[in-house]
């Protein structure tokens, strides 16, 4: 089954398109049922269509789709079999919801409120480098007003010791709160003199219109605050640290906008927080003053989950782990009222120290918002970040269509606001919950779908609530299977309604329909499994127990050590149930090669930052997990196995067997066995770049081999790789990290972190001639597979399919 067409069309990919009859049999099969959903997907033009053409179940609601039985003039619902007129269309041709899967219907209905953008900005700068970073983060803020939709509301809220919320109509006027309060809803209309809610009769109040302002009205004004800005720093002793009001800030932020806009109404838009360094003051705080308390790691993490008392980190310094426990109970509050009314926290941090966003990232978790993460706001990576942000379809447009007549839709950002995705299955399915950046809203009990007592996620509902979509955003929907009354075929529909960047809402359909097959069909079972699907899925089930502890089997005691260890049972269990050997015998051990390539990455998985938090702290753990939470199936692949291109200096520029000059790089396994002397290699990790030189590469370009007459073709062999790499930034957001190393350098670790160690001195401790050795204690994939054959072959407990051949 062609999985990739599928997700180009659909924007889906499924764990198993084909599932069996039994709900025992499926169980057996050890790995979830699970959809992952990309309902902003723009791969391939979705068939668009006008409201007046949408023709829905009169009962439960659902939508026609090409798999619903009908006749001359009657459809039949296929999730609560009522019967319903069809829809005749005067050119004679079939309805557009019976030809494509998925579809677009255009409503009439427009926002009531532009998009906003508001600004929370951090003016806490100290330090050698405070001007550089000062004037970039100030550089950025200016250019990405250029970069806002022509019709959108902004405000800008700036904050250090204590938070301004400045007048747009009077730059030098501004309102300053308090840096160590929390604020409610109706303290803010009282301090700002509102004396009704802001939004009435489709305009701003008076009030409102003070701090929040169409962009092409205050586009002056805003410029000005930020050229305006100051650096807001209270004098503090040596070893103490800057007093940084973040939470404060994002709190008022969250409380303005529902003030203006009123519990009950729901807008599209977004706040973007740039944030310098750690929270130090105020609710939300993740650390204290004095810089003799240093902040939380994950073994203090861990130890608060079991312990409220306080713990001693390293033997001296005490470290609190009340803060870790009140901080995430205050941005999972202020994530709360975002989400009433739509709209999604980004994160933006420059900081080489942790700034809080293990505690923050709920924030940006339920809103749908991205994060970006960078050493300063003087690097590339934020700058260019910052402008991705606000990519428009015209960005992404092939250069050979340049010529092509634009549309008014190409100049819209490609995002959508203020969403929301309902799920409808068969009676065979039930549904257990959504993993990904999303919030659980109440069950929709009128679409006929049932709701499985097994919770995963954001569960016990059908429907939840998409503050942000991008083209990217991914959400994993997790099922359960009961028993099938015939085989055949069970179906699931995806509806997204949503807010378009034009101010249109529409709703986005999209129909899949899963075969039944009889329990002992091994062949179709194997032919509908999407091992990339499935190891997303595992990955992001098993990480969303580190965030859910109450949820899970582990209690309050779930941490990583605990996560390996269930991911190895869950290894074993696969294994055993799609392997087939003979009791006690190892090397009888055989495996299907879509089965075996789930376990390959498995083990990937198992040594990737994502599990293995050694020399992470938690702020960049929850950046890679926030990432993989977000991303679609092929770029979170990649983040769990890297993928590895090979530009060999003996073979380059040599005419082929099919007579064509090789300069293609070759995709190599991700293995020490790949290194050499005469390579250069290519890494993407998703997060990083890395280009490395093998020894003898590195040698002639420090000898400016490149710029000799003569030596042209070596030249053209060095830019090779980096022509690769900047194909692969353009597409990329946030932007990765790009590092160029030498075979020996510092930088080169970590390369040789993420390579299977086939060769190392624990294979041959006696080796002294291989230079690529991996020095570490780490089981090689081999020696993973052997103990994972013995511990199944020769357990004492019989294997499902354990049997002779």
């Amino acid at each position: 089954m062609d999985f990739l067409d599928r997700e180009d069309a659909d924007g889906i990919r499924v764990t198993w398109s084909n599932v069996p009859k039994s709900k025992l049999q499926h169980q057996r099969n050890v790995v979830p049922l699970t959809a992952l959903y990309t309902p902003l997907n723009t791969k391939l033009q979705t068939a668009t269509v006008p409201e007046s053409l949408m023709m829905r179940c009169r009962q439960c609601r659902a939508f026609a789709h090409p798999y619903v039985q009908m006749d001359s003039d009657r459809w039949v619902c296929l999730y609560c079999s009522s019967t319903n007129p069809l829809m005749k269309m005067q050119s004679g041709e079939w309805h557009p919801a019976l030809q494509h899967t998925t579809i677009e219907f255009v409503t009439e209905r427009r926002a009531p409120v532009p998009p906003i953008f508001l600004y929370v900005v951090d003016t806490c700068f100290e330090g050698e480098d405070i001007l550089e970073a000062y004037e970039a983060l100030r550089s950025s803020l200016l250019y990405s007003v250029m970069l806002l939709p022509s019709d959108a509301l902004v405000g800008i809220i700036s904050f250090g010791r204590h938070v301004q919320l400045h007048d747009l109509h009077t730059p030098l006027n501004s309102v300053v709160f308090n840096g160590l309060k929390k604020y409610a809803m109706d303290e803010i209309r009282k301090l700002l003199r509102m004396e009704t809610v802001g939004y009435a009769n489709g305009k701003l109040g008076p009030v409102a219109r003070r701090f929040l302002a169409g962009v092409e009205v205050v586009e002056y004004e805003l410029n000005s605050i930020f050229e305006l800005l100051t650096n807001n720093i209270f004098k503090h002793g040596e070893f103490e640290r800057p007093a940084r009001a973040t939470g404060c800030a994002m709190n008022i932020a969250a409380s303005l906008l529902q003030a203006i806009l009123g519990k009950d109404t729901a807008v599209g838009g977004h706040i973007m927080c740039f944030i310098g360094g750690a929270v130090t003051v105020g609710p939300g705080k993740v650390v204290d003053i004095p810089k003799k308390e240093p902040i939380r790691s994950h073994h203090d993490i861990e130890k608060s989950k079991a312990s409220q008392l306080p713990n001693i980190s390293n033997g001296v310094a005490k470290v609190n782990p009340l803060l870790w426990t009140e901080a995430r109970l205050f941005y999972s509050e202020v994530a709360t009222v975002l989400c009433t009314l739509g709209i999604a926290m980004n994160l933006f941090i420059g900081s080489y120290d942790q700034a809080g966003l293990h505690e923050m990232a709920v924030v940006c978790s339920k809103t749908g918002g991205s994060v970006v993460m960078c050493d300063s706001f003087n690097t590339s990576l934020f700058k260019q970040s910052v402008i991705k942000f606000f990519a428009r379809k015209s960005d992404t447009q092939d250069p050979e269509n340049e010529g092509a007549q634009e549309s008014p839709e190409d100049d819209c950002l490609l995002m959508a606001y203020n969403g929301q995705l309902e799920c409808r299955t068969n009676k065979d399915l039930q549904v257990q919950g959504l993993i990904g950046h999303a919030s659980a809203i109440p069950l929709r009990k009128d679409n006929f779908t049932s709701v499985s007592p097994i919770v995963v996620g954001e569960g016990n509902t059908n429907a939840w609530k998409l503050c942000s979509v991008n083209p990217q955003s991914t959400y994993a929907l997790y099922f359960d299977k009961l028993d099938s009354q015939a085989l055949g075929s069970t179906h699931l529909q995806f509806t997204f309604f949503y807010q378009h960047p034009s101010g249109e809402h529409r709703i986005r359909v999209t129909t899949l329909a899963l075969g039944v097959i009889a329990d002992t069909d091994a062949q179709a079972l194997l032919y509908g499994f999407d091992a990339d699907a499935a190891l997303v899925a595992i990955a992001r089930s098993q990480i969303e127990k580190l965030y859910a502890p109450g949820k899970s089997m582990w209690a309050l005691t779930f941490d990583s050590s605990d996560l390996n260890k269930h991911l190895d049972r869950i290894i074993i269990d696969y294994c055993a149930q799609f392997g087939h050997y003979t009791k006690g015998e190892p090397a009888s051990f055989l495996i299907a090669d879509p089965y075996f390539d789930l376990a390959n990455k498995l083990y990937h998985l198992r040594r990737s930052p994502f599990i293995r938090v050694f020399n992470s702290s938690p702020d960049e753990t929850s950046f890679y997990h926030h990432v993989l939470m977000h991303e679609e199936v092929y770029n979170a692949c990649i983040m769990i196995k890297p993928s590895l291109l090979s530009y060999d200096m003996d073979t380059y520029g040599q005419v082929g067997a099919n007579g064509e000059t090789i300069v293609d790089p070759i995709p190599v396994e991700l293995d020490s066995s790949s290194l050499g002397p005469t390579k250069i290699l290519l890494l993407d990790t998703f997060f990083q770049i890395l280009i490395y030189h093998g020894k003898t590469i590195a040698a002639w370009r420090k000898a400016d081999y490149q710029n000799q007459e003569g030596y042209e073709y070596f030249k053209e062999f060095l830019n090779a790789p980096r022509v690769e790499a900047l194909y692969i930034l353009a597409d990329r957001f946030p932007l990765p990290r790009f590092i160029d190393c030498d075979e020996g350098g510092s930088q080169a670790r970590f390369l040789i972190a993420r390579l299977n160690s086939s060769t190392s001195y624990s294979t041959d401790p006696n080796s002294v001639n291989n230079t690529h050795d991996i020095l570490t204690d780490d089981a090689s994939l081999a020696e993973f597979m052997d103990r994972l054959k013995r511990n199944i072959v020769g357990s004492k407990k019989a294997g499902p399919n354990d049997k002779k051949f």
